[in-house]
């Protein structure tokens, strides 16, 4: 009798990958990876089950748990090589989505803290405080880029970079900036109010500082 072949299977622990946050950015990071797709999963114990798929009709099924276990499968179909090969940029993505920058650079992230919340108080019923606002909100994500940058290690003038130089920086180090194309959308923004005198809306001015109060939160 000829044994079935078994499936590729990976246990990996990574203290903090069940928590909500950590989870929001572990999964960002895979979809901005890979071919990425959330599973509704009622098993017990279960925090979440994706897929990520390789095309023809090759899946690795992601399980995290409770207990800040990740396992990771797929058919034995799939070559050893691509297996572990896929299997190591994900732990390597879950390693990172456990790391708090507010943790690494708590001082820096206060003032961008202080700085949103001013923002977030100002009345946007006036155009000029919605102005300000918007211009606010920017400067909060380019604190954020910036400190991510310092937590890379990289140093010098490309600290100084406008924000789409420093999101290239960023990901050159192989880290993926949470809701990149909402940060250029809001520096748009803020250079149209800069360089035009252009007024920003009401709605434009609340998704502005949403977005900059999400950024803050999820680095």
């Amino acid at each position: 009798m000829v044994a079935l072949p078994k499936r590729h299977e990976r246990k990996v622990k990574i203290d903090g990958i069940s928590s909500k946050e950590a989870t929001e950015r572990f999964e960002y990071s895979l979809s901005k990876t890979f071919d990425y797709k959330r599973v509704e999963d009622k098993g017990q114990y279960v925090v979440r089950h994706g897929k990520v798929h390789l095309g023809n009709k090759t899946n690795i099924d992601i399980i995290i748990y409770t207990t800040d276990k990740i396992f990771i499968s797929a058919t034995p179909y799939l070559q050893s090589e691509k297996f572990n090969e896929v299997t190591n940029k994900i732990v390597s993505i879950a390693q990172q989505s456990v790391k708090k920058l507010a943790d690494l650079r708590p001082v820096t992230l206060q003032r961008a803290s202080s700085i949103l919340q001013f923002a977030l108080e100002l009345n946007i019923d006036n155009e000029y405080q919605r102005m300000v606002a918007v211009i606010l909100a920017d400067t909060s994500n380019e604190i954020v880029l910036r400190e991510q940058m310092k937590a890379l290690r990289i140093q010098g003038p490309p600290l100084d970079a406008g924000i789409p130089e420093k999101i290239k920086y960023i990901k050159e180090k192989g880290r993926d900036v949470y809701m990149e194309n909402e940060i250029l959308n809001v520096r748009e923004l803020r250079n149209g109010i800069v360089h035009h005198g252009n007024i920003p809306d009401k709605e434009q001015t609340r998704e502005a500082l949403q977005i900059a109060k999400e950024v803050l939160e999820k680095a």
